[in-house]
This record gives structure tokens, sequence and C-alpha cells, in this order.
């Protein structure tokens, strides 16, 4: 297994030392590289040999925010603390919401917490990715099973299509989908599967069978749907 590269940003040396120490107690020889100066920062940036960050909030040449953007911008997964007793809740709630996955107070008895905060945040970012990959698998395995798959608000609007979907509608767009795919008359709880006859881009029928699930997606309310070739009408 390969060692956890860590890239750690204070231009405070004996606070560096200090998080250095307990990175180095918790993770199995970690390679850590000690950022203290925008040049350091830039070349890292550009190599991109890291996997993970711990920085600062308030640093004489930066701040937090500035090195989280910059980080995300290039690297959108890359787990990043940030270690600080200059910030504030609201910098906290700010950072939070462009990316940043943990915000620790820089005191003495937090120090440990660090280690602990970036694997979480690491096995986190693992997580989400094998999800997307499962998700990418299981959609490219119904595109070759000639499976429709879809999204629609409860407006009826399509929000998402598969490219099976599209091909069943001969349709070049989700645009161009929409029109041949009824949504509204799609949302019936009582119902999960139905028959239906679609129209298409050529201005011919197809008769589908039909399977609909209301999901929660962040709080908005969605339905995903299946969409399976019964036969040509």
């Amino acid at each position: 297994m390969m060692p956890l590269r860590i890239l750690v940003i204070d231009d405070n040396p004996s606070d560096r030392v200090l998080v250095i120490r307990e990175l180095q107690r918790y993770f199995d020889q970690p390679q850590i590289r000690e950022i203290y100066s925008s040049g350091d920062l830039t070349r890292a940036i550009a190599q991109g040999e890291f996997d993970a960050v711990v920085t600062d909030f308030q640093l004489r040449w930066t701040t937090g925010i500035d090195i989280l953007q910059l980080v995300k911008s290039r690297y959108p997964r890359c787990p990043i603390v940030m270690f600080t007793n200059t910030g504030t809740e609201e910098i906290a709630v700010e950072a939070m919401k462009i990316g940043l996955d943990d915000y620790i107070l820089k005191i003495p008895s937090r120090y440990a917490r660090v280690p602990i905060a970036l694997e979480t945040a690491i096995d986190r970012t693992k997580a989400q990715l094998q999800a997307e990959l499962q998700e990418i698998r299981f959609r490219n395995l119904l595109d070759r099973l000639k499976i429709g798959v879809f999204r629609i608000d409860l407006d009826g609007k399509l929000l998402e299509a598969n490219a099976a979907l599209l091909r069943l509608l001969g349709a070049n767009s989700i645009e161009q989908a929409e029109s041949f795919l009824p949504g509204a008359t799609l949302i019936n709880p009582g119902e999960v599967q139905q028959e239906i006859t679609l129209q298409t881009a050529d201005g011919s029928s197809i008769a589908v069978s039909i399977s609909t699930v209301i999901s929660q997606i962040e709080n908005i309310l969605a339905i995903d749907g299946l969409v399976e070739l019964v036969d040509r009408v």
C-alpha cells in the first residue's frame, strides 16, 4: 500500500512540527510536504503529488479559503482539513460550502484530532468515488441491456436520461427527449410499474414498460425510472 502523501500548509514552524508529529503517529510512514510560502504551494499544486491537505486559515501570504479554492479547482476530490486558531464560525460555514471536509480549532487538546479528521475525510471521499463508479457501471450495464434510465422532478421536467433512453426515443438530447416523455403522466405513486405508448422522434409509436420510484436527493423529491421496450405498435 502506498504511503499517504500530505501537504501541511502553515507558516508557523512550531505548529507545523506539532501537526506533523500527530500525523506521523497516526498514519503508517506518511510522506509529508511542508508548505510555508506561495512559491511552495504553487509548485505543489502544479506537481499534484499529494493525497490530502491540512492547512491553517490565516497565513502571511494567503488565507485558507484561497488555498481551499485553489486546491479544489484542480483536485476537487482532494480531502482538506483546516486547523486554525484565527477563524470564526462564519468562516467555517463558508469553507464547508465550498468543499472543506473538516474544521478544527488549533488548541493543544485538539492536535490529535487532525489525523482522525483527515482519515474520515479520505474514507468519505473513497466511498463517494466507489458509489459513483458503481452507478456508472450500473448505467453502462443498463445501456447494453437497452434499458432507459431517467430522473424527472415533480413537475415532470426531465433532469437526467441515459443513452439507452435517448436511443429508444430517437432523441439527440435530454431537451429533445423531454418532449417525447410525458413526465407528468409517470408520477403515480399508486402504480409503480405501468405500460404506456410513447411517440418517438421519427413519428412512430413504441410500447414501453415504465417502473418509477420516488427518491429524495438533497432534500428535493424526484422520480427515478426505468423504461424497457415492450414492442412496436
